[in-house]
């Protein structure tokens, strides 16, 4: 798995590329945005190709922290094998999910605003 990261002024878009399982999850954790609890990120997810169930516990418990600190996590570009643990967990609940990233950052920006 490689995690990027672009910083903006109002929140940070990371993006997955691989599988966020139970030996990706630490690093994914770690990475600075991710765990800065007060920086709300877009996770671009359009070339994650492979989410289980202890990846998506990282996702959950991280969402948590986020919103404990006034921030969040939004998912954006969810490809069908993604969606659908999602949807089978019923984790999509949680989540503010977009098809795009454009949307994703517009709707964070609107959210930044509103705080």
């Amino acid at each position: 798995m490689t995690i990027t990261e672009t910083t903006g002024s109002t929140h940070t878009i990371v993006t997955i590329c691989g599988t966020l399982d139970a030996s990706t999850a630490p690093d994914f954790r770690n990475s600075p945005a991710i765990a800065d609890p007060s920086r709300t990120v877009v996770i671009d997810l359009d070339k994650m190709d492979f989410l289980d169930s202890s990846g998506l516990g990282a996702l959950v418990g991280v969402l948590r922290r986020k919103q404990e600190a006034n921030a969040t996590i939004l998912l954006s570009c969810m490809n069908p094998p993604v969606r659908k643990v999602f949807d089978i967990t019923g984790t999509c609940k949680l989540f503010h999910i977009f098809d795009d990233t454009d949307a994703a950052n517009d709707y964070a920006a609107t959210y930044l605003r509103g705080r």
